[in-house]
């Protein structure tokens, strides 16, 4: 299936030189990360907004995607090549380590992480009450003081409540997140680091579990490439601290266990994958659809069980906060808006904020529908695609296009490497630029950064499709 370039047992060439090839686009990349360490010590929480180096990082970024892409060229053309497999790996583990001690470049997300997890992991419930209002000792109930003597007993929880954003909202994390959050509070209370080395771990995984599939659907194992060197995932994940690998685990698991038929473990992780973050509610259809073609409708049925009862359970624990539980989702569902093109079209359109997230609802479901009518999920790769299909739909249509909810989608395209997608993961690096123009008092400017991220990948899905419809393009995934 692929070229073994081997003549009387040894290698060719033109092997050679593609592997060589890898170990300097790997060095120059460590070399990028290398410099995003450094750059990352002018982002001083509250200080030197102005002398930030933001556009600097936001062009290292983009060379390091290149390099990445460039990468992924050579590794399309290696065969099954062991060496190819372990430098590619290792040079991962090496960007990640490289950032694991940087300053987080422009992110505070984790600041909510630690709080939570303290409050979680001392016995209380982050879902009952915001932020604020533990901090504003004066209006503080019965309930509040619990949550106040945290403060006492610890000064850096103090500082992390100090810094955590949109206070005035309690948690929109699901039980899985405030599970993870409050295992690291545990373990290192406060700690940045212990957080980021329990998202590693969960980052490292994927990346396991993305080269059990790949060799399960017969293809190139080295294109895990295209998650390992991803300067989106290794930002987003090791230097933000974001959690969203976290569900992207359980996710990829779920979906491999599908493939390999294991139906309860399938629908149990992608279970833990909802507790994680409500989005993948939305791939319940699909996986429910593939159970009833392939194994009938009452396997279907146990499936759908597993889910209900493993999604119920995880919220056990928290329904004491009573109706509180779910206004922080609310209240993101209600205001949210970022670095989106399409929902703010729409919103142009319908004039009310409910009404466009009515619209974005039916539209996804129509989505659905039309995918599963559409697409042989009996096929292991047809049941990838529309699981692709899907949660790209649901990020392209999000009133919230930040760069880490992108990371769902990235393990797929290590099985659809598509021209498109792949650009649109190294043009959301310019969301960072949104912080220079706000710093300067020119936040309207970046709505046109926004246009430069999305009209590119617009016009090259564009003409993916038309190609491919037409027969000019046998194989658009290739770069």
């Amino acid at each position: 299936m692929f070229p073994v370039f081997r003549h009387k047992g040894k290698v060719m060439p033109k092997v050679l030189n593609m592997q060589r090839s890898l170990w300097l686009l790997g060095g120059l990349s460590l070399l990028a990360y290398l410099g995003i360490a450094r750059l990352s010590h002018g982002f001083v929480y509250g200080q030197g907004h102005w002398q930030r180096p933001i556009g600097l990082f936001v062009a290292v970024y983009l060379t390091v995607w290149v390099f990445s892409m460039l990468a992924l060229r050579q590794a399309r053309q290696l065969p099954h090549d062991h060496l190819g497999l372990w430098v590619i790996l290792t040079f991962a583990l090496l960007f990640r380590l490289t950032l694991l001690f940087s300053q987080p470049i422009q992110e505070d997300d984790f600041y909510r992480y630690l709080w939570d997890g303290k409050v979680v992991a001392s016995g209380l419930n982050p879902y009952q009450i915001a932020p604020s209002t533990v901090r504003n000792q004066a209006e503080s109930g019965k309930e509040s003081q619990r949550f106040a003597r945290l403060l006492k007993q610890d000064e850096d929880i103090a500082l992390i409540l100090s810094r955590v954003n949109h206070a005035e909202v309690p948690t929109i994390y699901p039980p899985l997140a405030e599970a993870v959050f409050a295992l690291t509070a545990w373990l290192a209370p406060g700690s940045l680091l212990a957080l980021r080395l329990a998202l590693l771990g969960f980052d490292l995984a994927v990346c396991g579990i993305i080269m059990v599939i790949l060799r399960h659907c017969a293809s190139n194992v080295l294109l895990v490439v295209v998650y390992a060197w991803s300067p989106l995932v290794i930002k987003e994940t090791i230097n933000s601290a974001h959690y969203d690998v976290v569900p992207t685990f359980f996710l990829t698991l779920a979906l491999l266990c599908a493939l390999k038929d294991k139906i309860v473990l399938a629908h149990a992780s992608l279970a833990l994958a909802i507790l994680g973050k409500v989005y993948p509610v939305l791939l319940l259809p699909v996986f429910l659809w593939r159970t009833v073609v392939c194994h009938g409708r009452s396997q279907a049925l146990l499936g759908f069980g597993v889910v209900f009862t493993i999604v119920i359970l995880g919220y056990v624990p928290f329904l004491d906060a009573g109706a509180m539980l779910w206004q922080g989702t609310l209240a993101f569902a209600d205001r949210w808006q970022a670095n989106s093109l399409l929902f703010p079209l729409l919103g142009w359109l319908t004039g009310e904020r409910w009404v466009t997230n009515a619209v974005v609802v039916v539209l996804l479901g129509g989505a659905v529908l039309a995918l599963l009518c559409s697409h042989d999920v009996r096929a292991e790769r047809e049941f990838l695609r529309v699981n692709f299909l899907v949660l790209g739909a649901l990020f392209l249509l999000s009133p919230v296009g930040n760069p880490w909810y992108f990371l769902w989608i990235v393990p797929f395209l290590c099985v659809f490497p598509l021209r498109s997608w792949l650009l649109l993961s190294g043009l959301l690096g310019l969301y960072y630029l949104w912080f220079y123009f706000v710093y300067r008092d020119a936040a309207e400017t970046f709505r046109w950064v926004i246009w430069l991220e999305y009209v590119p990948f617009y016009g090259l899905l564009m003409w993916e499709w038309y190609t491919t419809e037409r027969g000019v393009d046998e194989s658009p995934t290739h770069l």
